[in-house]
């Protein structure tokens, strides 16, 4: 008797789990089916700033768990690209999401300018719009992992859109050339910074270079008329090549032939 009731315990037991194993599956995907309902998972478009020569990039990314199951394990990747060209990459960590709860996350990404249009020199003069691709990986009912993936686009404004260095002349007793530089900041954020003018002569010698102090707030134009000296003008040939740099990044380069 005591043999029978073991067995036809052990029998339920199986049949219970089997239930379960089969019943799992399915309730998950109706969990997921309830998360993917609505605006339950949501992306912000991402800001940019600039300071002490490093451009930050922020999104805020909510999720609102209306499922079953708790998620855990979640993890949040965004890709920020152009035409293909990987530009950033963002990637954080989320807390536990217990089942019935929101939860709100900032993720950030930090690099040196340098670094940043070192990936794409064109981001600096160019206004662009980039292709965004952010991907939540989780596990539900701390089991099964799923990934989540949202596309999407933002518009990026370069911060020396239509960059332009015209020449205006050349005083020969002063040995002084005169450019008229200016710029349109599209930029989310201001430009600070030295912006360095370089002259060199048609066997690629410097003849010539001068730093402008840059404060230009987003949105605003930068116009101004520079002058460079040339200490030695024995080196000066009939081409002058003139040489924009900003952050250790050459932004613009012209030539000028003399009259």
């Amino acid at each position: 008797m005591v043999l029978r009731l073991t067995v036809r315990a052990v029998g339920w037991i199986i049949i219970l789990l089997w239930i379960t194993t089969l019943t799992l599956p399915v309730s998950v995907v109706f969990s997921l089916m309830r998360l993917a309902e609505g605006n339950n998972l949501g992306f912000q478009e991402p800001t940019f700033n600039f300071s002490d020569g490093n451009i930050s990039i922020n999104m805020a990314i909510y999720v609102n768990n209306t499922g079953f199951y708790d998620i855990s394990e979640a993890n949040v990747i965004v890709r920020l690209s152009k035409a293909d060209k990987p530009i950033a990459t963002i990637s954080e960590s989320l807390p536990n999401i217990p089942a019935g709860q929101k939860v709100n996350a900032s993720l950030s990404f930090n690099a040196s300018l340098n670094e940043v249009f070192q990936k794409d020199h064109t981001l600096l003069i160019d206004d662009a719009d980039l292709d965004g691709c952010a991907v939540l990986h989780f596990r539900v009912a701390y089991a099964i992992a799923f990934n989540i993936v949202n596309n999407f686009s933002t518009h990026w404004g370069a911060p020396f859109h239509n960059l332009t260095c015209k020449p205006l002349g050349y005083n020969d007793s002063a040995h002084t050339f005169s450019f008229f530089v200016s710029f349109n900041n599209h930029a989310f954020f201001p430009i600070s910074g030295s912006l360095t003018v370089e002259l060199y002569n048609s066997e690629n010698a410097k003849i010539g270079e001068t730093l402008l102090d840059l404060d230009v707030p987003s949105g605003e134009v930068f116009e101004k008329t520079v002058d460079v000296v040339v200490v030695d003008p024995s080196p000066i040939t009939d081409k002058v090549f003139i040489r924009l740099s900003f952050a250790k990044l050459n932004i613009l380069e012209t030539e000028w032939n003399l009259p």
